[in-house]
């Protein structure tokens, strides 16, 4: 196929798999749910390269699937199984570009993974504060394109809210550089946001400003029995106005819920009996 000469002319031998096995890995979510096949998977480590990888695609008429770590649990990130696709994957991007402590901002690739990112963060004493399970392995340009949001939205919101600018490539591999980190920014359309949480069908997100956060100096962890949702959420009032609205994570947990692994964890254990308790 003339496309894959092409690709392997732009991307080198180590940015293009087209063997089954190599590919196999790619082409299933970690589920083992969705299954799909490709005419190759392309992984530039550029923006250039992703943009000639675009650009070649829409040529040869192939589909292009945007994949990040390949940790979504709704198939975004796997190709169809009929119909020729291309797969391109951005875990070769993954450099951390700047960090600007005074600012409060980061510039990642989109292939970062987001633990890195939490790492090159603290190294400046600041926090990114996106953490949710796949955090050691799900990457910036998932993140980005899923507009995650992870265990800490209550205060800092979700991926959407912490980003100051992306850099893209279009659907016709043109280059799209947004990549600003003014924060009083009021010119104009505030085009990042067409691309977050878009999945990959407007462009390809190939890096991004992120905003960064002091880090907290001192960390409450509360876990407490509650006999009814209304009490919960009375609670969570109250925990939001004594905290100056400096709560970053709330969950409520049905009693049926931490009885689950009773049955094969005998050693799990419920820290109180069925109560009621009422917050005023």
């Amino acid at each position: 196929m003339r496309l894959l000469e092409t690709l392997k002319e732009k991307l080198g031998p180590q940015g293009i798999l087209d063997s089954p096995e190599a590919m196999a890995p790619y082409l299933v979510d970690w589920r083992g749910i969705y299954r799909g096949s490709a005419v190759c998977v392309a992984r530039p480590a550029t923006t250039a390269e992703t943009a000639a990888v675009v650009a070649a695609a829409v040529g040869a008429g192939i589909a292009i699937v945007p994949q990040a770590g390949n940790t979504g649990l709704a198939g975004g990130g796997t190709p169809p199984a009929e119909g020729p696709s291309l797969l391109l994957s951005c875990e070769r991007m993954n450099r951390i570009r700047a960090v600007d402590p005074a600012n409060y901002s980061l510039t990642a690739e989109a292939g970062c993974i987001l633990s890195h990112v939490q790492e090159a963060a603290e190294a400046a004493d600041r926090l990114f504060p996106l953490s949710l399970a796949a955090e050691g392995s799900c990457r910036i340009g998932g993140n980005l394109s899923t507009n995650a949001g992870g265990i800490a939205v209550l205060r800092y919101g979700n991926m959407r809210d912490l980003v100051l600018g992306v850099e893209v490539v279009l659907p016709d591999g043109r280059i799209w550089d947004g990549l600003r980190a003014l924060r009083k920014d009021n010119t104009g359309y505030d085009l990042k946001q067409l691309f977050i949480g878009a999945e990959g069908t407007l462009g390809v997100v190939t890096a991004a400003v992120l905003k960064l956060f002091p880090r907290p100096r001192q960390r409450v962890t509360v876990f407490a029995g509650i006999g009814d949702l209304k009490s919960a959420l009375r609670l969570f009032a109250r925990l939001r106005e004594a905290s100056g609205d400096a709560l970053t994570s709330f969950e409520w947990i049905p009693r049926h819920m931490l009885e689950l692994p009773a049955p094969i964890s005998p050693e799990a254990s419920i820290p109180w009996p069925p109560l009621t308790i009422t917050i005023f």
